[in-house]
């Protein structure tokens, strides 16, 4: 009812907040039921994020797997927007936290957000896949309907690399899983396929790129495509904490988006005019 405050609404025995990941009270922190005092020291980070996350147990082979998708997204230098901004930020003089923040929250749909993208068309294959087509087929079937909405084909090329070094090393470690069984190599497959298709109607090498790559591996974890994003901030993060940190140290005071330079600004609106007042000019 319209004026009733949020405590009123929930008078009625609701809870405020609902959740199965932790519980709080004095002196005890349960961690979707287990004591947090037996994760410390036996869980590593990308396992604690998986268990939070996804509520269960990643073997340490998966774990290490996803750390390596965590390691591999961690920097691309100051052409990465991302970075570039936190970088600018720390000139500025606001709080280390801020820039941090500030690099972060550029990571969106389009600058950080292929491997959600892929993710979401790698999943989408394999229902379809599920209905007794092949790979190939759907693959294309998907492929078209890209193409006829004029929307880009996710986690493939990039321009600047053509022989991604992270791509190989991501994809010689999960398929080393695939062949020891830890897990399917199906969405790898899938990803391959659109690589291939591309490749043909491009009529030139196409490779994968990392998010591609990143994105076929978090398939093979049952990771939801919507928290891409979200682990795609947890490992570029790390490399927004180490330039923004850097360029604090540097000492440099308002550093901006390029040099002060004329030729790298121009100016496309109205020739210089003036306000006119009562026939007169101000």
């Amino acid at each position: 009812m319209a004026g009733r405050s949020a405590l009123e609404a929930y008078s009625n025995g609701a809870v405020w907040w609902d959740t199965s990941i932790s519980n709080i009270k004095k002196n005890e922190i349960i961690i979707r039921g287990y004591p947090i005092e037996e994760l410390i020291g036996n869980f590593s980070y990308s396992q604690m994020l998986y268990f939070l996350l996804c509520g269960d147990i990643l073997s340490e082979k998966k774990a290490r797997l996803l750390e390596s998708v965590l390691v591999a997204g961690a920097d691309h230098g100051p052409r990465a927007p991302s970075i570039a901004a936190a970088r600018m930020a720390a000139t500025c003089g606001i709080s280390f936290n801020s820039c941090v923040a500030t690099g972060i929250n550029l990571l969106g749909d389009i600058h950080g957000g292929a491997a959600e993208k892929a993710m979401k068309l790698f999943y989408a294959t394999n229902q379809l896949v599920g209905t007794a087509s092949t790979v190939a087929l759907v693959a294309r079937e998907q492929f078209e309907r890209l193409q006829k909405d004029k929307e880009k084909l996710p986690g493939i090329g990039h321009q600047l690399h053509d022989d991604d070094p992270r791509v190989t090393r991501l994809y010689h470690l999960a398929h080393s899983l695939v062949e020891e069984g830890e897990i399917s190599g199906t969405y790898l497959r899938i990803a391959e396929e659109y690589r291939a298709i591309l490749e043909e109607k491009k009529k030139k090498k196409m490779t994968m790129n990392v998010d591609g790559v990143s994105a076929a591996i978090q398939c093979e974890l049952a990771i939801p495509a919507e928290a891409a994003k979200g682990i795609f901030a947890l490992s570029r993060g790390m490399g927004i904490v180490a330039h923004a940190f850097e360029e604090l140290k540097n000492g440099v005071l308002i550093k901006g988006p390029c040099p002060n330079r004329d030729d790298l600004v121009q100016y496309s609106g109205p020739s210089i005019r003036h306000l006119e007042k009562e026939g007169e000019k101000v």
